[in-house]
């Protein structure tokens, strides 16, 4: 019998190791039917590149589960009054973000930090309902918020009290508007979070906006039962609601709720703070910074927009983190849960 070597027999497939990698989806947002005006498509597509992130942005959907994403389109204050107006978001309740930075810091710390919240005139009637209420204590809870003032009517304050005793909030105080208005005009309200009724909506965020120097629109996070259901802004101005022209401070912040929500923590912390590291520097836009002039360079939103993402001439200082999106400790060790993909 001739002798040869045996054939050598070929690795079953199945009997391979398996390759582990990781997959990231793209970044899910909704948009309105109407396209964004071109300024904050392109400073939207900039932001993105710079962060290397994929987005997919599609007209919004009658199931669609991402929030609208809209930072051009700016809520006035005003449109939670007499009933709401009648293209307000459908939500829970909204909240506006005031960050500012803190001018003349030496450790680059401080600035202001504030949520103002209301719950939708739809469910006000005329106190919140208790489960919206409690959503609103939650979310400010979950921020790591703990100095919270409810502001509404006089004839109102003793129902809210009761309301906070019944969600076991001893902490936070519910105040008449005349009794709320000199804290809010204050250098440096005693609270991190509002919630004002709708009816003063208006007032609350006109004695923030003065006092922290914002003249430029806040990010709009409107929160339904199972989470954001849209970010847009809100801006000073009569009537209900308009497009706004471009606001850098506004779509940083809008996009870094965006990232965060959608568990780009790290990401979200990213865009943060280059922002901070760039208002440290000097850098400020014409809705931001009062009272930086001469120490400030004014820049248009889209320079300010195109030295973030360029990174040159930032404060290298650290600087302090916003209460809306996760710490860096807890953005970098976590917060995200990547997709893993089973290769063979």
């Amino acid at each position: 019998m001739e002798q040869g070597h045996s054939p050598r027999k070929q690795p079953d497939a199945a009997a391979q190791p398996a390759v582990l990698s990781v997959v990231r989806a793209p970044l899910r947002l909704a948009c309105p039917a109407e396209p964004a005006p071109t300024e904050w498509d392109e400073e939207l597509a900039r932001l993105l590149e710079w962060l290397g992130i994929a987005a997919d942005l599609a007209p919004v959907g009658p199931a669609d589960r991402a929030p609208l994403f809209a930072p051009w389109l700016g809520w006035r204050p005003a449109a939670f009054q007499l009933g709401g107006a009648p293209g307000l978001p459908q939500a829970l309740f909204a909240a506006s973000y005031c960050r500012e930075h803190a001018r003349a810091a030496v450790s680059g710390q401080g600035g202001t930090d504030v949520v103002l919240m209301s719950p939708h005139p739809a469910t006000c009637a005329p106190l919140p309902q208790p489960g919206v209420l409690a959503a609103m204590l939650r979310a400010a809870r979950s921020e790591g918020r703990e100095r919270i003032a409810l502001v509404g009517h006089a004839r109102h304050r003793a129902g809210l009290a009761a309301m906070l005793q019944a969600a076991g909030e001893p902490v936070a105080e519910a105040l008449a508007i005349e009794d709320a208005l000199v804290p809010l005009a204050s250098a440096s309200p005693p609270w991190d979070a509002v919630i004002a009724m709708p009816e003063w909506r208006s007032t609350v965020f006109t004695l923030l906006a003065r006092a922290s120097g914002v003249r430029g629109a806040w990010p709009m996070l409107w929160q339904g039962e199972a989470g954001p259901v849209a970010i847009t802004a809100e801006a000073a101005g009569e009537g209900e609601c308009e497009t706004l022209a471009l606001d850098a401070s506004a779509l940083v912040h809008a996009l870094a709720l965006a990232l965060d929500a959608a568990g780009a923590a790290c990401a979200a912390w990213r865009l943060h703070d280059a922002w901070a590291r760039l208002r440290d520097s000097g850098a400020t836009t014409a809705g931001r910074g009062a009272g930086d002039a001469p120490y400030a360079t004014l820049l248009s939103d889209s320079a300010f927009l195109a030295r973030l993402c360029k990174d040159t001439g930032s404060s290298k200082r650290k600087q302090a983190e916003w209460l809306a999106i996760k710490s860096e400790k807890s953005a970098i060790f976590g917060s995200q849960t990547p997709v893993m993909r089973v290769v063979s």
